[in-house]
């Protein structure tokens, strides 16, 4: 993997899918000596939009000290897991890796929702979880952040809680494992929550983002617009249902829980209540 930049990207960013990448990258990137690629989520290690190595370093500013990427396919599929996790070790062996995690039921949710909203599914949450794998499969903590382990040591890596992840300590962590002396400033935004927008099927967003559409909604009050589309948003996904059957909660309860108490091992920070949730299903 040749490359006429000798430089490599040195800190990725690699899940967990729907924990607060977007808000975290996006903290990242306010930072001096940070450059966060243009395209957050290039997948060139996994699905590359990128025909080559050039293109891909074309994504970055290499005057800063840092280049990050925040791509969440690199903890998706867990039949890809490792392979993803070597091409990158093979690229740069001394890069640093960053893993946010979450409850794993409250991330299950938030990504069946956002999946729902965008017409990616049209099923219940248990038919989703019997047929969309990375339900499941982004939350498989565990295995997904030992296979990174293995190939770039537990001291290369920086496993976060989701909940903590704007707190003065994070940052703190933040800018001793990337060896940074200028504070962060300012907080971090919820970006990119599933709980929070109202999100659009992608041939609609897609519309809706055009130059055309851009213009007509400039025309109309920002309250008219949202309220235009929360109706629409109510309308479309009422038969949305996050409820769990109980062959479901048994599954996440077999698929979990050896996964939590496997994490609690690695992490400095208490997962019992995820573990007692997943039990209590």
């Amino acid at each position: 993997m040749k490359s006429v930049n000798n430089k490599k990207v040195g800190v990725f960013l690699v899940g967990s899918r729907k924990s607060g990448t977007t808000s975290l990258a996006n903290l990242l990137s306010t930072h001096p000596d940070i450059s966060l690629s243009k395209d957050k989520e290039p997948n060139f290690f996994n699905v590359p939009k990128f025909k080559n190595i050039d293109s891909y370093h074309s994504l970055f500013d290499w005057d800063y000290k840092i280049q990050l990427e925040a791509s969440t396919s690199y903890t998706a599929d867990i039949k890809n897991a490792n392979a993803i996790s070597e091409e990158i070790h093979n690229y740069n062996p001394s890069a640093k890796i960053i893993y946010i995690v979450r409850n794993p039921i409250d991330r299950i949710r938030s990504h069946y929702r956002m999946s729902y909203e965008r017409g990616d599914l049209n099923s219940s949450l248990n038919q989703a979880l019997e047929t969309h794998s990375l339900l499941l499969d982004c939350s498989r903590y565990y295995s997904h952040i030992n296979n990174y382990i293995n190939y770039f040591g537990r001291d290369n890596i920086l496993i976060l809680n989701s909940a903590e992840l704007n707190n003065s300590i994070t940052k703190k962590h933040l800018l001793d494992f990337l060896k940074l002396s200028i504070p962060f400033k300012g907080i971090m935004r919820r970006d990119n929550a599933a709980e929070t927008d109202f999100r659009m099927p992608r041939k609609i967003d897609g519309m809706l983002k055009s130059q055309f559409f851009s213009i007509i909604k400039k025309m109309f009050p920002k309250s008219v617009v949202s309220n235009i589309k929360s109706k629409y948003y109510h309308r479309r996904n009422n038969k949305m249902t996050l409820a769990l059957s109980t062959s479901s909660k048994e599954m996440i309860q077999n698929e979990l829980l050896p996964e939590m108490k496997g994490l609690q091992q690695i992490v400095n920070f208490d997962i019992t209540p995820w573990i007692q949730n997943i039990n209590d299903l």
